[in-house]
């Protein structure tokens, strides 16, 4: 067996015994929308009676602050703490199913934070299993960790070790900068059976001023202590890994604390009476301890929801476990009492009431230490998943979304999937209406979207209103499409890069998509067309190709554009003599409209008509 210490949580010493255990894969089906994905894991959860089969298991927790003292001689003691240890016959089922003890100040010896040496954690080991009697054959530790002075065993009923799987462990130092660890935790995980929990050892900052300091290292903990990745579900009641998921698989990961069904948490926390009220050496030797918990600062903490929120506690009973005088139940008079040893546990959402408490209790008679050690019988639920009747129900419920989606699905009566505006005209808009309808059974939430190809719903040639709506079952909305050429959009029509040609898309909330073509004739007109085009124009624009327009901008060009010359020309014949009389009347549209007709198709204008 390997050995080993280190200050800052790394080559700590750690004993694993893997259970044989086996896993099961669930269906392969992926839901990936987030919203069905919680519906599907609430109905899950609502019939999960028909595959988790629940048992109840007990779990001893002990706590023990040594002190940097030897196991004592009188391993009565330790029998005395252990609390589960026959005085004749072992009968296994009245034993734990689950063990599990954590020491701190195991080790307080300076070069214990520089040297490996596995010296102590070996004799507190040998010690306990001794103190065991016949007992110790009916355990099997599974795991233990060492970091410095904190230690961590697990020990496993003989008749469950095969239920038991995914055994790891993890330790975190900060303590000094930080890192080093004379302060700290180490953990173990495991899935019994297929419920996942999580066993913490830890040791805070001391002295009762630095509240905030053991507060931030609690989170501090949280946050660092992870393990790989398991085959586990992290909740058996909502089995998220199976169900659910971005297509990596559990070993991709890492677990936090937080990633079980239960974090039991416990240790030499720290925590101390927030002050003193003067008489405290009256109250205790009256036994009215009890009177004192009001000053607790971890139970304030909690309240306060600084540390430890979500975390329980059960029923404190019994006298401060610190600090007392070595060898003796008398408490230091240098120190104020506090209750630094306790065991605390936090369920995860789904799994309340998973835990209860059956007996919290510091043993008196052990006075090794200037700690009394604490310990705490846990009833924990535990599940074990019928994995092909899980199977089931999950393709059960997916067919209840099914169909409650095809019920829920909008659908629409677009009146036309074509929309034709004819021959378009610079400075002409050209109207049409595309009638939409709600021809479903739920409200219907549509609007038109962008293309891939495109950020905007439309190009800058078309306005759309409403752009989106709601329409109740039954009701309908005329949209307005409108095609408005102008000096903005003009150029690239003018020179027949572009057409009039689009595909809108029709979106439906929760439905499908529709696509509408419309399309319109623009007639190429010396109407806004750049002069630097103009020129170059040397006939008529209107049935110029494409093609035609890239020769005719690499021919020669004219120093006034042609069309330009052409108005000019006929002010100057017709126009000089009607004086200032040419400007006194409105402008006629029609015969707006036949001038750039001629224009455009390089007609010669026409005096009679115009004047």
């Amino acid at each position: 067996m390997e050995h080993s210490t280190n200050a800052s949580g790394s080559g700590q010493e750690e004993t694993v015994v893997s259970p044989t255990g086996h896993s099961e894969e669930f269906a392969q089906q992926r839901v990936s929308n987030p919203t069905k994905e919680a519906w599907v894991l609430d109905s899950l959860k609502k019939r999960r009676t028909e595959f988790l089969h629940k048992q109840q298991i007990r779990a001893f927790v002990g706590t023990w602050n040594v002190n940097g003292k030897a196991p004592p001689a009188d391993l009565g003691q330790l029998t005395a703490w252990l609390g589960f240890v026959p005085d004749n016959e072992v009968e296994l089922e009245k034993l734990p199913e689950l063990v599990v003890l954590g020491f701190q100040e195991l080790d307080v010896r300076a070069e214990a934070f520089v040297y490996n040496n596995s010296v102590k954690d070996m004799e507190w080991t040998e010690a306990v299993e001794r103190s065991m009697g016949g007992a110790k054959q009916k355990l099997v530790k599974v795991a233990s960790k060492q970091l410095i002075g904190m230690f961590i065993m697990v020990y496993v009923r003989t008749d469950m070790v095969d239920v038991v799987t995914d055994v790891k462990m993890a330790s975190v130092g900060c303590g000094i900068m930080g890192m080093v660890g004379n302060k700290g935790a180490v953990a173990v995980r495991l899935t019994f059976r297929d419920t996942p929990m999580c066993f913490v050892c830890a040791h805070l900052a001391h002295d009762g001023a630095q509240v905030e300091r053991r507060n931030a290292q609690f989170h501090d903990l949280s946050r660092r202590l992870t393990f790989a990745g398991s085959a586990a579900d992290a909740d058996p009641l909502t089995p998220s890994a199976d169900v659910v998921g971005s297509g990596a698989t559990e070993a991709d990961r890492m677990h936090s604390v937080f990633d079980h069904s239960y974090v039991v948490w416990f240790g030499d926390l720290n925590y101390r009476l927030a002050i003193d009220t003067g008489d405290m050496d009256e109250i205790l030797a009256r036994g009215e301890h009890r009177s004192l918990l009001g000053l607790d600062q971890l139970q304030i903490v909690r309240m306060n929801k600084q540390a430890f929120a979500g975390f329980e506690e059960g029923h404190i009973d019994f006298a401060p476990t610190y600090k007392y005088i070595v060898g003796t139940s008398e408490y230091d008079a240098r120190r104020r009492p506090a209750w630094c040893d306790r065991v605390l546990w936090w369920t995860r959402p789904g799994c309340e009431d998973g835990v209860q408490s059956e007996a919290y209790e510091s043993v008196d008679s052990v006075c090794t230490s200037d700690h009394k050690p604490v310990r705490a019988q846990l009833g924990l639920d535990v599940w074990r998943v019928d994995v092909e009747q899980r199977r089931a129900v999950f393709l059960e419920v997916l067919r209840e979304l099914d169909r409650y989606e095809n019920e829920c699905i909008p659908t629409a009566n677009v009146e036309a999937t074509t929309v034709d505006f004819g021959d378009v005209y610079f400075g002409r808009a050209v109207r049409r209406q595309l009638r939409v309808g709600n021809s479903g059974q739920v409200p219907l939430e549509y609007g038109f979207v962008a293309t891939p190809n495109r950020a905007a719903v439309a190009p800058g040639w078309l306005r759309i209103s409403p752009e989106h709506g709601m329409l109740l079952p039954g009701q309908h909305v005329d949209v307005e499409l409108v095609i408005s050429v102008d000096e903005r959009t003009s150029a690239p029509l003018s020179t027949r890069q572009e057409d009039l040609d689009d595909i809108l898309v029709l979106h439906l909330t929760r439905g499908r998509d529709y696509f509408i073509q419309v399309h319109g004739a623009y007639q190429v007109s010396v109407y806004g067309m750049s002069l630097d085009v103009l020129v170059h124009c040397k006939g008529a624009v209107r049935n110029m190709t494409r093609a035609d327009f890239e020769q005719c901008l690499r021919s020669g060009q004219f120093s006034v554009p042609r069309s330009m010359w052409l108005l000019i020309d006929f002010l100057s014949r017709y126009g000089v003599d009607r004086g200032l009389t040419l400007f006194n009347y409105s402008g006629d549209s029609v015969l707006g409209r036949r001038i750039r007709e001629w224009l455009d198709t390089d007609q010669p204008l026409d005096p009679g008509t115009i004047l």
